[in-house]
């Protein structure tokens, strides 16, 4: 019923070409050596870093998974989307100008600085292949799935056609990072922002418009009553009930998924350490947590529940469908390619970072770091563009064994929750050791193996939480966080237990990193007992954590508060937005001073034993 026409087909091929162009013309900029490919040459400002976060984490299956959600259960089940933010706030205060004072090209040089000989040269090692080989093409393949859909759905592609256009597409980012590195990535990612959020405003404001208005939709969503989210609340609601989140799973959402962008590794971490200075860092992470989290969903939310008006049934059965569709319904010739062109350039965007920052782990942490240390610039960087090649085939093949977005992204989670434990251990307790976390290492990959592929737990699991017949421990999506949390708690335990009965590191290597990360020093006052120098804690613990629920509370108030003046309620919604916006101000206030703040590092190699912890 709904097609693109030809003017459609020229905005999309003119948008791609324009991305095309920006890599071309940070070809010999990007090349120039490792930091240019692979951090821009640490010359990012905040609004370009924070705007590249912000593009990156929406993708092109983002709306289509948001939209999803809604129609499913409601606006208050895509709290799996919003709960990260309390650890992108805490990046904002703490972990994101801690990366940047570290200056590494990829996170996973914390391994050599935090630990020392062979342990530290395995974990980095194995962190390399397992980020690059397993965890950038799992992400890689979710969003390519997504990408199926949009061809499907929006452009009426037949089957046989939506694998050759995803493959021309990925080609498409694969010459942009390939050429440029870094710098055409972030600059593309500035020119997607603003497309795709204007495009998803637009549409949104369309949609609306088509059903009556703001209050002729809440008026008729109301009416809904087969389908679960008709109170429109905003809050999570928890419980066993339909279309709510399971106990479970808000113990996974809340208790644990959130720490793992609050450590802010990965892309996260690759965007941080290209910042100009810790004080951009903040910064960008500071634009990525108000505009992502708060603002960038409701478009996509407004646009669900118009779709539940306008196409109460999908045809497909794959509630991810009806966003692409509301495209072709919705928007007029030319817009609709417009619209297409903005999610062709948001998947481009994630897909190409994924690229780059797969690539960096197999040219920085295993080519260079153990096969051709002593090669040229140019020969890594010639590696690192064969690696984004690499990338791509391999998130691709992930791609076409999944049966969905959903699928991908739980097994994420679970994955992911693995090294939640560890990950925090490594920078607030000294006593932590390289042999403790290959030892937890060991423990999440025969977890995983017997959770993901045995489904070992699943009988004790029925006798132990009482789950009824029929119900799989290892598939059910309403035991997602009790996955999570079986995956925390052994791996955990293993990195304690590890440390513990295992030597600790060479003092010398604790001091040397002590001087560079600046810790909380309640954890490390036994290696500080031992420096010569004074040790400045730059985030003093109270501090840190005043900030962190002052940002947090802030962020809160305008997302809850976007919700009222759109869903109901509008005289709260304001003063919940005012009151956020206040929160902001006093965050970057405090961002200010402690940047203010920053001591030079000191000379870590006269760090001596006869210091006093409390100089």
């Amino acid at each position: 019923m709904y097609s693109l026409e030809i003017i459609d087909y020229l905005v999309i091929v003119a948008i791609l070409l324009t991305l095309i162009g920006v890599g071309l013309y940070f070809t010999k900029k990007g090349g120039e050596d490792m930091d240019s490919f692979f951090v821009s040459g640490r010359s990012l400002p905040w609004y370009i870093g924070g705007t590249s976060m912000i593009a990156t984490s929406f993708a092109a299956d983002t709306p289509l998974w948001v939209s999803a959600l809604v129609r499913t259960h409601g606006v208050h089940y895509i709290w799996q989307f919003w709960a990260p933010m309390i650890g992108s706030v805490l990046a904002v205060v703490y972990f994101g100008r801690k990366w940047r004072r570290m200056a590494f090209v990829t996170d996973i040089e914390f391994m050599e600085a935090r630990y020392d000989g062979t342990p530290a040269k395995a974990l980095r090692g194995w962190s390399g292949a397992w980020g690059a080989l397993v965890i950038c093409p799992l992400i890689s393949a979710w969003v390519i799935k997504a990408m199926e859909t949009i061809g499907r759905e929006a452009v009426g592609l037949p089957p046989e056609s939506q694998v050759v256009v995803t493959i021309a597409i990925v080609a498409v980012a694969i010459l942009m990072c390939g050429l440029s590195g870094l710098f055409g990535v972030v600059y593309t990612d500035f020119i997607q922002f603003i497309l795709a959020t204007g495009g998803t405003i637009l549409l949104a404001y369309l949609s609306v418009k088509e059903v009556g208005g703001l209050a002729a939709m809440v008026e008729q969503v109301r009416a809904l009553e087969d389908w679960g989210g008709n109170e429109l609340k905003v809050a999570p609601q928890i419980g066993s009930g339909v279309g709510e989140m399971s106990v479970w799973n808000a113990i996974g959402y809340f208790g644990f998924l959130w720490i793992g962008v609050g450590l802010s590794g990965g892309y996260q971490a690759q965007r941080l350490l290209a910042s100009k200075d810790s004080k951009n860092a903040s910064y960008a992470q500071l634009l990525h947590s108000v505009v992502y989290f708060c603002l960038m969903a409701w478009p996509w939310i407004l646009v669900a529940l118009c779709s539940l008006i306008l196409i109460p049934e999908v045809e497909s059965a794959d509630q991810s469908a009806a966003y692409p569709q509301m495209i072709v319904m919705i928007l007029p010739v030319g817009l609709r390619g417009l619209l297409i062109a903005a999610l062709l350039a948001a998947f481009i965007s994630t897909i190409s970072t994924l690229f780059n920052w797969g690539s960096s782990y197999l040219v920085n942490d295993i080519y260079r770091r153990f096969l051709n240390p002593n090669a040229t610039e140019k020969n890594y960087v010639f590696i690192a563009r064969l690696a984004t090649c690499f990338m791509a085939v391999t998130g691709a093949y992930i791609s076409l064994q999944a049966e969905n977005i959903q699928q991908l992204l739980t097994l994420a989670y679970v994955l992911g929750s693995a090294g939640v434990v560890p990950g925090v251990l490594r920078w607030l307790w000294w006593r932590t050791t390289g042999k403790g976390e290959l030892i937890a290492l060991l423990v999440g990959w025969v977890m995983t193996i017997l959770l993901v592929f045995v489904q070992a737990f699943d009988a004790p699991a029925q006798a132990v939480l009482g789950l009824e017949d029929g119900i799989s421990f290892s598939k059910d999506p309403n035991l997602v966080g009790a996955r999570m949390f079986l995956m925390v708690f052994t791996v955990g335990l293993a990195t304690v237990m590890g440390s513990l009965c295992t030597k600790h590191e060479d003092m010398d290597q604790l001091k040397r990193f002590a001087a560079r990360a600046r810790p909380f020093a309640f954890g490390w006052r036994p290696v500080i007992r031992e420096m010569e120098v004074a040790y400045v804690e730059q985030e003093p613990i109270g501090r840190t954590l005043v900030s962190w629920a002052l940002g947090l509370a802030a962020v809160v108030s305008i997302l809850i508060g976007v919700g009222r003046l759109l869903l109901g309620l509008p005289g709260t919604g304001l003063l919940l937005v005012i009151c956020g916006g206040v929160g902001i101000f006093w965050t970057i206030k405090r961002i200010q001073k402690d940047c203010a703040n920053d001591v030079d590092e000191p000379d870590i190699l006269d760090v001596s034993k006869t210091g006093s912890a409390d100089k």
